[in-house]
């Protein structure tokens, strides 16, 4: 059975003038059992909120102790593995520093943080964020911060997964909005993100699995960043249902992407879909953009083996007027299935070799049963010189 940590409300008092402004923090007395300052808040159901197992994630959270954590404006620091039920309000900070795995539960939280990053992971073993059912949870950072490479209105140092049924508001004031410096998977949620730079971002990788969420940012919406380590810089999209707003691209990757399921509605963008190596072997894509629809282009470690290749998925790409490509690789391009539905002037743009054996095209409203290559150009930076 799982351990839950609650502490009377005259401790807490005590606790906190001994504390004075401080934040609360939650550390361990042992290695199983945590010593917490928490509030005397309504019980959460463990059974109807919580669960044992998260998706994707190899920790039996119910070896851990679980303890519920009302917010305060003192801000919370999180120092011992386990799952933390958080609900209430507050304008400090939720952070989380940690040798163990910790679970963050938002069971209707309302973080606006004025010191930096709302939500911010300083070192975790891997860090789970978990909206419980039925909960809707608003996060926000402040436009200023003391150490700007917390870049993130949610920032993790290591591993994070994102998880649950519950409702997440998430609005960057600084630069990002969710940003994982090593693997951030996506399992699940109801998720909003408006950002004054990038949405979405993981740097080693970026996997979605499922939710539901919508990304208006003002610059790149998804993209995984790592352009110096070889193998990493990846993004995946295998499920969910995505509806993007983008400033620059809408998804991004600087050494390979993915796409075999999901629906996603790309709305406005620059470019709409950009790596090196591009692969789609399913999914329902609609697309519009005002330079490149799916463009494979060099990154700073990736400069030859482009491609991009579509092998399935409903895909349908509107371009904006003028020198704009529907499909552009500087590279190969290969298409063996899916549907493709194309309004472009220019559809198809190679450098390589161009490969048609399957699935049914149409452009500008006619069937095309061959790859007819505009060579407007090439090069990096949506396909022009």
């Amino acid at each position: 059975m799982r351990r839950r940590t609650k502490i009377a409300a005259g401790v807490i008092t005590a606790t906190l003038l001994l504390a004075g402004c401080g934040a609360t923090t939650l550390e361990a007395a042992s290695t199983s059992t945590p010593t917490a300052v928490v509030s005397t808040a309504a019980t959460v159901e463990t059974t109807s909120t919580v669960s044992s197992t998260v998706e994707g994630v190899d920790v039996d959270w119910s070896t851990l102790p679980t303890t519920e954590v009302t917010l305060t404006d003192a801000g919370t620091t999180i120092t011992a593995a386990g799952t933390y039920v958080l609900s209430g309000s507050t304008t400090g900070q939720v952070v989380v520093n940690s040798d163990g795995a910790v679970r963050l539960v938002l069971n209707g939280v309302t973080i606006a943080s004025s010191a930096g990053a709302a939500i911010q992971v300083d070192g975790a073993e891997l860090t789970v964020i978990e909206l419980a059912e039925g909960s809707t949870n608003t996060v926000s950072d402040a436009a200023t911060r003391s150490d700007e490479s917390i870049d993130g209105a949610i920032y993790s140092s290591d591993d994070l997964y994102i998880t649950g049924s519950g409702s997440l508001s998430v609005t960057s004031n600084f630069a990002d909005a969710i940003v994982g410096k090593d693997d951030l998977s996506i399992l699940g949620g109801t998720i909003a993100v408006t950002s004054v730079d990038d949405g979405i971002r993981g740097k080693d990788s970026l996997t979605i699995t499922g939710g539901t969420i919508t990304i208006d940012a003002a610059q790149d919406a998804l993209k995984s960043s790592n352009d110096t380590d070889a193998g990493k810089g990846v993004l995946t999209i295998t499920g969910g249902q995505l509806t993007i707003r983008a400033g620059d691209d809408a998804i991004k990757a600087e050494q390979s992407l993915s796409i075999t399921g999901g629906t996603i509605d790309i709305q406005t963008s620059v470019e709409g879909i950009e790596a090196p190596v591009i692969v789609i072997d399913g999914g329902t894509i609609t697309l519009n953009a005002s330079d490149d629809g799916i463009n494979a282009s060099a990154s700073a470690i990736v400069t030859s083996g482009l491609s991009i290749t579509i092998n399935g998925g409903d895909i349908s790409i509107t371009m904006g007027s003028g020198d704009t490509d529907a499909i552009d690789s500087n590279g190969d391009l290969t298409i063996t299935g899916g549907t493709l539905n194309i309004t472009a002037q220019s559809p198809f743009d190679y450098d390589g070799t161009g490969t048609l054996t399957g699935g049914t095209i149409t452009v500008n409203g006619e069937s095309v049963t061959a790859l007819t290559n505009q060579m407007m150009g090439g090069g990096g930076g949506g396909g022009r010189p």
